[in-house]
């Protein structure tokens, strides 16, 4: 007869697919109707990234994609460019 342990292993994974199952029927549930939801996410944060290259970067709004662009700190009049291919910001002269 087979070991009586593994039938607890596979009550186990049965309650880890069912909790898996419950947790996409809920996300259905909740943005199930709205097709576009990470499509809208995305729209919105290439906007907010593409007004902020649109003003140098400057500004507070702004200082969440200096890690990203690798710029240590800006003075609001000081300004650079982005080259978005490889990530690293340098200043104008």
């Amino acid at each position: 007869m087979a070991e009586p342990h593994h039938h607890r292993k596979v009550g186990y994974a049965m309650i880890a697919v069912s909790a898996s199952l419950t947790i996409v029927g809920l996300l259905q549930i909740t943005i199930g109707e709205n097709v576009l939801f990470a499509d809208e996410i995305q729209r919105e944060k290439t906007k907010e990234f593409e007004d902020c290259k649109a003003t140098n970067f400057v500004g507070d709004e702004c200082r969440k994609f200096d890690a990203r662009l690798k710029v240590d700190a800006i003075d609001s009049g000081e300004q650079f460019t982005v080259d978005l291919n490889d990530g690293i910001a340098s200043n104008i002269p």
